[in-house]
């Protein structure tokens, strides 16, 4: 498998397209982020204390379920999104996993 064909199994069937897509969104998006002067490290960190704060208005009950479900759902995803992007790899862009089973029509 040469590397033009990992690129394809990942980014898409039109990779120079999808590379220019997300470096023009990175463009703008930093552009935005130095006008306002803020750093991405400032912007994760905001968001997360967003997060936290609204966890922390919602109650200690609450807050602690929302809380365990999202350290379940982060600790899962970093388990989860690896392999499917091996399988993506392997697979390649066109192919889907399992058979696939249309509904009978009703007439």
């Amino acid at each position: 498998m040469t590397d033009n064909d990992i690129g394809r199994r990942v980014i898409g069937p039109q990779p120079r397209r999808t590379a220019i897509k997300l470096i023009i969104a990175s463009v703008i998006v930093g552009a935005f982020l130095a006008f306002w002067g803020v750093s991405p490290r400032e912007f994760w960190s905001g968001v997360f204390d967003f997060f936290r704060g609204i966890l922390g208005w919602l109650g200690d009950s609450v807050g602690e379920i929302v809380g365990n479900l999202l350290t379940y759902l982060l600790f899962g995803a970093a388990i989860v999104i690896p392999v499917w992007i091996v399988i993506r790899i392997l697979n390649g862009p066109g192919a889907r996993g399992g058979a696939r089973t249309d509904i009978a029509r009703r007439d």
